[in-house]
């Protein structure tokens, strides 16, 4: 007979106090030991990504970034550069400045950052997932199989290569910090909301110190109060998280409006009524794009070039579908369905950069999917565990382990792959273009890397491209024009060069290439005015420097010549070049020479010639040995002025 209810039992069901999450009984192994699963799993698919070089962003935000070169004063590196992937995020360029304290610019330490960063990330969202599995909304249904569910997910995350361009793309870390941040709010929430538990002021403080560090690291943090209130709402059945706590994560937004008030990002954005509407329109694509992505992670584009819808009537049919999920996802909201959290993530975190603020200079980027990744997974994963509870219930640890492991040894070899194209600017813009043919920026790019390496009838080759697919574009002319210039082709460069001069009059590189060619050609007025043009753009181009101080020293053109300004440049270039140029000496033992200073030409030709013999280069050595004779039998007729 069974026992008799006491008078004034709390009903369980009815019971509104919480208890502490331990590991239900038949769980595969305790969290620590999955904890220690998944960081395998991520080690693993991220250990070549070590020698990832600098590309792209990583170029203005930490190899050219003067404010992360010291640690002291602290408000160096918390003040980071305007119009660059950190301005406004002081906390991720203080990290920067951290790694650069370490290592300066060797890559190596600041990929290892990288992925110990995701790695914190995928813990925190285990422990979210874990929790959340065992709360009253789904005990009922999860609760034998909360671990190896969370760590399936957690795993299928860690190693998916959607997550590369936030781990292995330097700069992104960005994303991955203030998704840290974003994780680590949401968990210690869950945890300060737990009845009984001695530590849930602790626990609370932590969740709004974290979100406000969140704030320091990309504005996308202004969603994570949002994303904690929603939690609530839909999980905590019988009671609201404290006052206290909501509170401070609402107060955390001060901190976002201080960041974006000083921060100047303007070049990348372009408000305007008409902007916001079609950016809204062809953010329908862009998503359907990112779902695709979640399950078919290829082709996976570095930098994507994204054209703007021009009405509903192009983008009907990836409208129709984001529609429908965000009513779903609402409709599950106002029924606090578990279903409505994932969809409320999802669209939640893509919110500041996939809705109505146009970021024009990046309609699309994978990045963005970093966190938005988890919830897809959640609801995949979570679904076939589900069905398997209810079709096969005695083999559902088996049937999750081994098709999990599958999945996560077949995308973990995806995301090897695709972070061995981080390690040259070559591997990865080839990449991009081979994926997207019609990219004008990447098709730039790489041929600016082409160049770089020397392959410079091939830069030539993707520069054409560049200018075909974008005739507008100034940098893409003036980069052909220069390789063009660079094999001797002068007919066909200058018309090139004019006609990225015509869309900005002081490119620094077309004056420049143009200066040279009509040096070359002895039009020495016309030389003079572009060469004066790009070293006021590149007053420290040794180059631009050493062609105009020829020129000006050397010029039949009384006009045009003007030695003494001319030995100025010189002594600059020379000093640039640390001495070392052999080409930097022997101009300026020309405009020695051209000033009367006969002693001190002889002096630097000398020099030059031997720098140029020891580099073993005979024509140079030539040129410069038959001046130093011109210098010798100067002296022999004339004094040299001091």
């Amino acid at each position: 007979m069974p026992a008799r209810k006491r008078k004034g039992a709390a009903h369980p069901a009815r019971s509104t106090v919480q208890p502490a999450v331990t590991s239900p009984p038949g769980s595969l192994l305790r969290p620590w030991m999955w904890a220690l699963v998944i960081i395998a799993a991520g080690g693993w698919a991220y250990s070549n990504s070590l020698d990832g070089a600098f590309l792209l962003d990583d170029i203005r935000a930490i190899v050219r970034n003067e404010t992360i070169r010291s640690l002291t004063p602290i408000s160096q590196p918390l003040h980071p550069p305007s119009m660059s992937t950190v301005a406004g995020r002081p906390l991720a360029n203080l990290s920067f400045a951290l790694n650069y304290a370490i290592s300066a610019v060797d890559t190596r330490s600041y990929h290892v950052v990288n992925i110990a960063l995701h790695l914190c990330a995928a813990l925190l969202l285990f422990g979210v997932v874990r929790r959340t599995l065992l709360t009253a909304a789904l005990r009922d249904r999860f609760a034998a199989i909360a671990a190896p569910v969370a760590a399936v997910i957690t795993m299928v995350w860690v190693v998916h290569p959607l997550t590369t361009s936030a781990v292995t793309y330097i700069v992104q870390r960005v994303e991955s910090l203030m998704s840290l941040f974003y994780l680590l709010t949401l968990y210690a929430a869950i945890r300060a909301g737990e009845e009984g538990n001695p530590r849930r002021a602790s626990w609370t403080a932590l969740s709004i110190l974290s979100c406000a560090l969140g704030m320091a690291c990309k504005e996308v943090m202004v969603t994570a109060p949002v994303a904690v209130l929603l939690w609530d709402l839909i999980f905590r059945r019988d009671e609201r998280f404290p006052a206290g706590l909501m509170g401070g994560l609402a107060a955390t937004w001060i901190v976002s409006a201080l960041l974006i008030s000083g921060e100047q990002r303007e070049a990348s954005l372009a408000m305007s009524l008409e902007m916001s509407w079609r950016y809204l329109l062809t953010q329908s694509e862009v998503l359907s794009r990112y779902l695709r992505l979640v399950f078919l992670p290829a082709p996976l584009i570095f930098l994507y070039t994204w054209p703007l819808a021009t009405s509903a009537a192009d983008v009907i049919l990836p409208g129709l579908l984001i529609v429908t999920i965000l009513t779903l996802t609402l409709w599950a909201v106002v029924k606090r369905h578990p279903l409505g959290y994932a969809g409320g993530w999802f669209f939640l975190i893509l919110a500041p950069t996939s809705s109505v603020i146009p970021i024009v200079t990046e309609v699309a980027a994978e990045h963005r999917m970093y966190l938005p990744l988890a919830a897809v997974i959640v609801v995949v994963i979570c679904g076939l565990a589900a069905t398997m509870q209810r079709v096969a219930p005695r083999f559902v640890h088996g049937g999750l382990v081994v098709p999990g492991v599958a999945l996560v040894l077949t995308l973990g070899f995806q995301t090897r792959e695709r972070n061995r194209l981080y390690a040259s600017e070559l591997a990865i813009w080839r990449d991009t273009v081979s994926n997207d043919p019609g990219n004008q920026r990447a098709h730039l790019a790489y041929g600016t890397a082409l160049g770089v390496s020397g392959r410079i009838p091939e830069a030539e080759v993707e520069f054409q491209r560049a200018v075909d697919l974008g005739e507008s574009d100034g940098i893409a002319q003036a980069r052909l024009g220069s390789t063009q210039a660079a094999q001797g082709k002068f007919d066909d460069a200058v018309p090139h060069l004019r006609r990225a001069l015509s869309v900005d009059p002081a490119n620094p590189e077309a004056n420049k290439t143009l200066g040279q060619i009509y040096a070359m050609r002895r039009e020495d007025a016309s030389a003079v005015l572009h060469l004066e043009r790009a070293m006021q753009a590149r007053p420290a181009d040794a180059q631009v420097a050493l062609q105009l101080a020829s020129v000006l020293s050397d010029s039949r053109d009384d006009s045009v010549r003007n030695p003494v300004r001319g030995l100025q440049l010189a002594e600059e270039a020379v000093r640039l070049t640390s001495r070392q140029e052999a080409t930097a000496l022997d101009v300026l033992g020309l405009a020695y020479a051209r000033n009367g200073r006969i002693d001190e030409a002889i002096g630097a030709a000398r020099e030059a010639a031997a720098i140029a013999r020891a580099a073993g280069s005979t024509p140079a050595v030539a040129g410069i040995e038959s001046r130093l004779k011109a210098y010798e039998a100067m002296k022999g007729r004339m004094p040299s002025k001091r």
